[in-house]
């Protein structure tokens, strides 16, 4: 976690104030933040930050986030940077799980000057500098982890994605256990050619914990290539090191550091040939096996890991006065101006939609117009002839009086101008105009 660079970095986002830098990446740069209270923020002010508020929130709580905005350099750059950047907020979003941080907000309108999005801040280390500080993890926190990422994986592909970049870098051991992190290179399972952004023979991911299918063509990696990932980060839980440091290999590993009771599911998962890997039902038995012929429970085991990563003391240092100081005045003034400049004026007879208050506008601006001649009195016609009953063989019952006509169920609008009528509200929402 660094000090904002004033020259560089934003002081505000959205409705979030920046506070430090923790990071950055190819896609993106990753800010510690908190929301600024903002009065008069109404609901549909709210739905143009797509703001949502966490469950078991106090009303009023100060809470911190982590504002994550697209790298400025690619702003200039192909579209595909917005759209891919635009997807990582869609993967986040789709992935409902304690093992991934929850979205808060975001705003990835093409429009935006600088997509960004808000998610949960995790307060703890990452498993890279726990092993790095602290030395390798033993029977009980290593299978804590191990089960932890299953359940993150499980979420992750059971939103129909896959992950492509799962490392000790993007695991932090949070209050609550470890949460996986960075959907940069997330992808929709299965999705077609057409709109596909990674291309054929593309290589992307992280060197030394990317399966070999995923080394020569990106685009085609299926689940087994995060079971594979899974595999080498808990080889570097162990052991400090990837399992190929210089990339994948059809070779096994150096296995110096690895005890005999967790070669089987490491030997396993680091396979070269997909098919030939455990799913993440047989990687979770594996573990939990581990566990028994250890003799430990698995939240015996957890509670193992929350106490090592405790007493590590590892977890960065926000701010001294993050939470206590009260917000900047200046700093609320350049949120509301920063919303005000993130919402556009709108031309009100787009699709046909028109903004009543300029209606009355126009009418009061108008020209008179002259008053129509009054119409010549007419002759009233004589009322119409009572019809009779036609003669019949059989009574019928007496005549029924006539009904007063109902007025018709209102028409729903078409979706598209359902579609356009709330992105006007929420365009106009800050003006009080509706």
């Amino acid at each position: 976690m660094k000090p904002l660079d004033t020259a560089v970095d934003p002081r505000v986002v959205g409705p979030f104030e920046l506070l430090a830098r923790l990071g950055e990446g190819g896609m993106g740069v990753a800010y510690l933040a908190r929301r600024i209270p903002l009065d008069g923020l109404s609901d549909e002010l709210a739905a143009a930050y797509n703001l949502m508020e966490p469950d078991g929130d106090a009303a009023g709580e100060p809470r911190l986030v982590v504002v994550k905005l697209i790298q400025p350099k690619l702003l200039d750059g192909e579209p595909h940077y917005r759209e891919r950047f635009g997807r990582e907020i869609d993967a986040v979003r789709a992935v409902v799980s304690d093992r991934v941080p929850a979205l808060i907000a975001f705003e990835e309108d093409p429009a935006a000057e600088r997509p960004w999005f808000a998610m949960d801040y995790i307060a703890g280390p990452s498993l890279a500098t726990m092993i790095k500080k602290s030395g390798p993890f033993g029977i009980g926190p290593y299978a804590a982890l191990g089960l932890a990422l299953v359940d993150a994986l499980r979420a992750i592909h059971g939103a129909n994605l896959l992950h492509r970049d799962l490392k000790p870098d993007n695991v932090v051991l949070g209050p609550d256990g470890p949460v996986v992190l960075d959907f940069g290179l997330a992808v929709l399972i299965e999705r077609s050619s057409s709109q596909a952004l990674t291309k054929t023979n593309t290589r992307m991911g992280t060197l030394p914990y990317m399966p070999l299918e995923q080394y020569k063509d990106a685009k085609h990696a299926s689940k087994p290539a995060d079971v594979y990932s899974l595999g080498a980060t808990l080889f570097f839980a162990l052991t400090g090191r990837p399992p190929y440091p210089h990339g994948p290999s059809v070779s096994e590993p150096k296995w110096d550091g690895v005890d005999v009771p967790f070669l089987p599911l490491l030997a396993k998962t680091l396979v070269s040939t997909p098919s030939q890997r455990p799913d993440l039902d047989a990687v979770e038995n594996s573990l939990l096996t581990l566990l028994a012929d250890a003799d430990l429970p698995s939240h015996t085991a957890a509670q193992q890991l929350r106490e090592l990563v405790e007493s590590a003391a590892l977890a960065p240092e926000p701010p001294a006065d993050a939470l206590a100081a009260p917000v900047d005045p200046d700093v609320q003034n350049l949120a509301r101006k920063a919303i005000d400049a993130d919402l556009p004026d709108v031309d009100p007879g787009f699709y046909g939609i028109v903004d009543t208050d300029e209606i009355e506008l126009a009418v009061d601006e108008a020209e008179p117009v002259p008053e129509p001649p009054a119409p010549e009195p007419s002759v009233p016609e004589p009322p119409a002839p009572t019809p009779q009953p036609t003669p019949t063989s059989y009574p019928l019952p007496p005549p029924r009086p006539p009904q007063e006509p109902q007025p018709s169920a209102p028409q729903a609008l078409p979706r598209a101008a359902q579609k356009v009528a709330a992105d006007l509200r929420k365009r106009y929402a800050h003006q009080g105009n509706l």
